[in-house]
């Protein structure tokens, strides 16, 4: 089932209305009565027990409907819903809303029904919003599909609410800020229909321009990455979360019947998804306007503009607590500030120019700041005192606004004294909002939408990691596979240090040296051998990490206190364990020059997958509890944001004299982790304690513990993923005609530079029979579409000449979600046409096809592209149907 099938949803040309009545209190009451005012297609009152609705002839069922209907809104008591929903699929409904409660937001006995109505559903291939959904609104075809009585304006916002209760108030909040809806939904419990399955519908409709959301949980977060992250580029797409804290989290539990999860995920979620995450419901509306003007801030750096201390104080505690900065104003803005204010305002950031100033008083500041290279952006604040002049400057504010390449934000306090002027300054697209706290939110979440747009399509440096898991796949993989399906064998879950590292060793990240002794002899001799001074720890299948910290021994500097702490540890261990098998005991070089202690490692969560955290480590991480998540997988982009929401960036700069090399190698890391953790859905959590030296980054203590229960993984070794990573099984060395070895691949955000320089080698013809028209100067924005791909829903792939590093064909193959046909399309090089690379992509593309269960394969060719229409009758396409100057070919894939 595709979004298409939305449609139905959102612009059905007929709809029953189940459970219609014209009883006052009933809940179909309102439903009926909107459907029948204002609805322009065919509205069929559903009820058995009257003859009449509202005047107008009613159906006992859907059944006796003689016309078809393309939407049921359904508005009858729980236990008759799975009835009523066969009886839609069996006249062939493709859409229902169900309005009614009482499933599994309210006792086990809802969630056994709405196991049932899902059931039907898959029967019958429908889709369903609900059930508990307040409805749906779509204002341009006077569609109001809900219980309020008031019925939005058109207008280019898709507004998506979990909570049904918060949706009149929403209504009435979007009145007042005088925009409209391009749609107004209310998801309910998500039976079928989804956030994920919405803003891929609203991110393709021409209606809307942006998508408002109030989320409480996500039941699917790797498809609302997957569709969050197709959109986020062209629609901005804003929420609301409450459940921050566990207290507000527990409130929301008890009406969504499940727990919504750990909010610091949820923030990684929306980070990575490119949305923006604000504060308040009413930031949602403030912030679509902010986010429809025409710059954005390059940086957090704001200046702010008042003519009240307060307000200018206020807004410079919420800037800080909002990790914003007031801009440094340069020497020069400073003079110029100097000459053009009364020697009595404050010149400094926030700028106060005082209670008396004037028009001109401001437009001189505004002007010098927007000039000044620290400033990224503006918020002025005005306070009617004194001679009032609000709506004189708001019109000369609108006319900078149009010149300027910096936002400017407004704050005109008060309300009816300054409503004219809020107009014109709205009118004229400037932001302008009732607070200077809420002013400055809005400044950062313009910057964090800017961020989080950057982190998608940003292009990262290639780390020296991205070889690693491809020299170890066929072999060292295959090892550390082996070791762990023998310790699940043997009912084991926790690996011992030294197993663990060997883990850590395979990816090539640095640990410190890890030996194993049985008797106090071996362990001096051991000592002696990797140096003084050595620490000792107990190794133990059944005693865990933690366990272990008060069964062991540092800083020993002589062989003969080794074996004296080899005996004590043994002894300790053996009586405070004693079901335990510890006879043996780990030998470690101990570590004298720590700059810095790092924490790294990862865990599975049962909604988000395996999370990687990262932060400060040792008596640091307990002290300023400074760690943040994300999710694999992590290149340089994504492990350099991670590293850089931690004070680890600083701690570098002031710990180390060469912080620049030692955040390269961390990164280099984290990269390198992130491909442990997908290779292995084994494990179910890792901890690794890091320490910063002179000589490097090492790992001193490690902990895998496997996961027995999501140990067998073979039908999707990705499932424990929210993202889809690099798809290394799709790489393959074929040989050319010519006998030079290409490698077909799939394509990289990496390979930005080498697919731009590829382009170059097209001729005109080339670009005509791929592109079908000229092609414009090839941009950044450009190569988005070609390098920076969702793996889970498209593929591209390149055939590249390794050695030569070039990039010489590239081949795509496009489907939408829920569809079972894609489209692909090749182009080579034109100095490397006819050595037979066209027919490899294809067969290459085609294999990818059947991988993600494709029905069908098709493209579209010009008649005169010979060379490839006979690759095409090569592998089997059968031509489908011809245009006077194109042809499209199919290949049925199973």
């Amino acid at each position: 089932m595709t979004t298409r099938d939305l449609d139905k949803i959102f612009n059905p040309d007929s709809v029953a209305v189940i459970g219609a009545t014209d009883r006052k209190g009933a809940l179909g009451r309102g439903l009926t009565a909107n459907l029948i005012k204002t609805y322009e297609g065919e509205a069929y009152p559903v009820n058995p027990n009257r003859d009449k609705v509202f005047g107008i002839r009613t159906f006992s069922s859907v059944k006796e409907i003689p016309n078809s209907v393309a939407l049921a809104v359904i508005a009858t008591p729980a236990p008759t819903v799975p009835q009523i929903i066969r009886e839609c699929g069996e006249v062939s409904i493709p859409a229902s809303i169900i309005v009614s409660a009482g499933f599994r937001e309210s006792s086990p006995q809802g969630e056994k029904l709405e196991e049932k109505i899902g059931k039907i559903r898959e029967e019958y291939g429908m889709r369903i919003l609900g059930p508990n959904s307040l409805g749906v609104m779509r204002p341009s075809r006077n569609l109001n599909a809900t219980i309020s009585d008031k019925i939005s304006s058109p207008g280019g916002i898709a507004f998506i609410s979990q909570s049904g209760a918060l949706g009149p108030s929403i209504l009435d909040w979007q009145a007042g800020y005088e925009i409209g809806f391009s749609s107004f939904v209310s998801v309910g419990n998500m039976l079928d229909v989804d956030f994920g399955d919405l803003i891929d519908y609203f991110g393709k409709d021409p209606e809307t321009r942006t998508i408002l959301m109030h989320v409480e949980s996500i039941r699917n977060p790797k498809k609302f990455m997957s569709a969050a992250k197709g959109f986020a580029k062209t629609k901005p797409i804003i929420l609301e979360k409450p459940g921050k804290y566990p207290e507000s989290s527990k409130a929301i539990s008890s009406h969504i019947g499940s727990l919504p999860g750990d909010d610091s995920l949820y923030e990684s979620l929306f980070r990575r998804s490119g949305v923006v995450r604000v504060e308040e419901i009413s930031d949602l509306f403030s912030c679509s306007e902010a986010l429809a003007y025409k710059c954005l801030p390059r940086g957090p750096n704001l200046a702010i503009i008042t003519n009240a201390g307060g307000p200018g104080a206020m807004a410079t505690d919420a800037l800080l607590n909002h990790e914003g900065k007031l801009a440094s104003l340069s020497n020069r803005t400073i003079k110029k500030l100097e000459k053009d204010l009364a020697p009595y305002t404050s010149k400094s950031n926030p700028i106060d120019v005082s209670s008396d100033a004037n028009v001109e008083d401001y437009l001189n500041c505004i002007g010098t700041c927007l000039k000044d290279e620290g400033v990224d952006g503006i918020l002025i604040i005005y306070a009617p005192q004194g001679e009032s002049y609000p709506n004189q400057l708001a019109k000369a504010l609108v006319k900078i606004s149009e010149k300027s390449e910096k936002p400017i934000l407004t704050c005109w306090m008060g309300r009816e004294k300054v409503q004219e002027s809020r107009n014109v300054l709205r009118n004229g697209g400037i932001p302008t909002l009732n607070t200077p706290e809420q002013g400055v939110r809005i400044f950062m979440y313009m910057y964090e939408y800017l961020r989080n747009k950057e982190l998608l399509y940003e292009t990262p440096k290639p780390l020296s990691a991205d070889n690693i898991p491809l020299k170890h796949q066929d072999s060292q993989r295959k090892y550390l596979k082996t070791i762990t399906k023998r310790l699940i064998s043997e009912n084991r879950s926790v690996l011992t240090e030294d197993e663990s590292k060997r883990f850590l060793q395979t990816y090539n990240i640095p640990t410190i040296g890890t030996y194993v002794a049985h008797t106090p002899e071996k362990a001096a001799d051991l000592a002696e051998k990797i140096g003084f001074p050595v620490a000792l720890k107990i190794r133990s299948p059944n005693i865990d990490r933690e366990s272990s910290t008060g069964i062991a021994a540092s800083n020993l500097e002589s062989k003969t206190e080794v074996k004296e702490a080899f005996k004590k540890i043994v002894s300790r261990a053996e009586s405070q364990y004693p079901e335990a098998k510890v006879r043996k005991v780990i030998v470690r070089k101990g570590i004298r020059d720590v700059h810095y202690e790092l924490s790294l490692g990862s865990k599975k969560d049962p909604r988000f997958g395996s999370v990687i955290f990262f932060g400060r480590g040792g008596i640091d991480e307990k002290l300023y509890h400074n760690v943040t998540v994300d999710f694999p997988p992590l290149n340089e982009v994504h492990a350099r944001r991670l590293v850089e929401r931690t004070k680890v960036p600083e701690l570098l700069e002031e710990l180390d004299d060469e912080p620049s090399v030692r955040l390269r190698s961390l990164l280099e890391y984290l990269a390198r982790f992130s491909q442990l953790v997908i290779d292995f859905p084994e494990i179910k959590e890792m901890e690794l304690d890091l320490a910063g030296t002179k000589r490097g980054l090492f790992t001193v203590d490690a902990q895998i513990t496997l996961d027995k229960e999501g140990f067998s993984v073979e039908a999707d070794p990705h499932a424990h993923l929210i993202i889809e990573p690099y798809p290394l099984k799709y790489i393959q060395k074929k040989k050319l005609k010519d006998g030079r070895e290409v490698t077909i691949r799939p394509i990289k955000p990496e390979d930005e530079v080498s697919v731009l320089k590829f382009f170059d080698t097209f001729s005109e013809e080339t670009r005509r029979r791929r592109f079908f028209v000229p092609m414009k100067e090839v941009t950044h924005e450009d190569m988005i579409r070609f390098t920076n791909i969702d793996y889970w829903r498209e593929m591209a792939i390149v055939g590249a000449l390794e050695e030569e590093e070039k990039i010489i064909g590239l081949g795509e193959l496009i489907t939408e979600p829920g569809e079972d046909s894609g489209e692909i399309a090749v182009v080579m090089g034109d100095p490397w046409q006819g050595l037979g690379l066209g027919t490899k992509l294809v067969e290459s593309l085609i294999e990818i096809g059947k991988d993600k269960h494709l029905k069908k394969i098709w493209g579209s060719l010009q008649k005169d592209n010979f060379r490839m229409l006979h690759i095409c009758e090569k592998l089997g396409f059968q031509v489908e149907a011809e245009y006077p100057d194109m042809i499209k070919v199919v290949l049925t894939v199973r």
